[in-house]
């Protein structure tokens, strides 16, 4: 049986743990907004259209960044939560290329004719849609960012 003194040191400890989590739950979330405050919010501009990037990629004399993916494809939900929103990433991609989205299950035949087996599949390709580099599999940043 617990005696008095040790019941309320047991209490009190509670109280003591409950406050300090408090406080590191409230330090995380101000951390996190100063952390993001600090980053300038720039998103990929993503063309939807293949042709339409080509055409664009022609008269602003870049590259074609073609991202193939699918819905279902859990590295490519990687690329987009981890890879894509890296501020060195954005600035690479925006610098260099028009970016294009193309999804193999909306369309096939351009999967077909650029043999595309595995997702995720990047492809810089010149303005008339001649590959010139291909990666397969998940990039972090770092890995993308080299290859850019």
């Amino acid at each position: 049986m617990l005696t008095f003194n040790q019941k309320m040191l047991i209490i009190l400890g509670l109280v003591v743990m409950g406050v300090l989590m408090l406080f590191l739950i409230s330090n995380m979330e101000k951390s996190s907004q100063v952390s993001n405050e600090g980053q300038q919010q720039t998103t990929i501009e993503w063309n939807t259209d293949f042709n339409s990037a080509l055409t664009a990629a022609q008269k602003s004399n870049k590259l074609v960044f073609v991202d193939f993916y699918a819905d279902w494809c859990k590295y490519c939900q990687e690329l987009d939560e981890k890879t894509y929103p890296d501020p060195g990433v954005q600035q690479s991609l925006a610098q260099k290329y028009v970016t294009v989205k193309v999804n193999v299950d909306k369309n096939p035949d351009l999967a077909t004719k650029y043999k595309i087996y595995g997702l995720p599949t990047l492809v810089i390709m010149d303005a008339n849609g001649n590959e010139i580099k291909r990666v397969e599999g998940y990039q972090t940043p770092s890995e993308l960012i080299s290859i850019l």
